[in-house]
């Protein structure tokens, strides 16, 4: 579950903390507001104990209690 991480959108200008998530999307909170951003085919860095974990979207496109990190 990623809720609660900060990430960052790769190959777009886009990072904040993860505030929901469903099966295709993450709702993040930005500076520039409330953002809803599709899964798959974006790729992400998320930031988790003090590291970067690259996450590709695909492999994460389930409900959040489906997969592990």
């Amino acid at each position: 579950m990623l809720v609660g991480f900060e990430l960052k959108v790769m190959d777009k200008e886009l990072e904040g903390n993860v505030i929901d998530e469903t099966k295709s999307t993450l709702l993040l909170k930005t500076n520039g507001g409330i953002k809803r951003v599709i899964k798959d085919g974006n790729r992400f860095i998320v930031h988790m104990n003090n590291k970067e974990i690259k996450v590709d979207g695909k492999d994460v496109g389930m409900r959040p209690w489906e997969y592990a990190l």
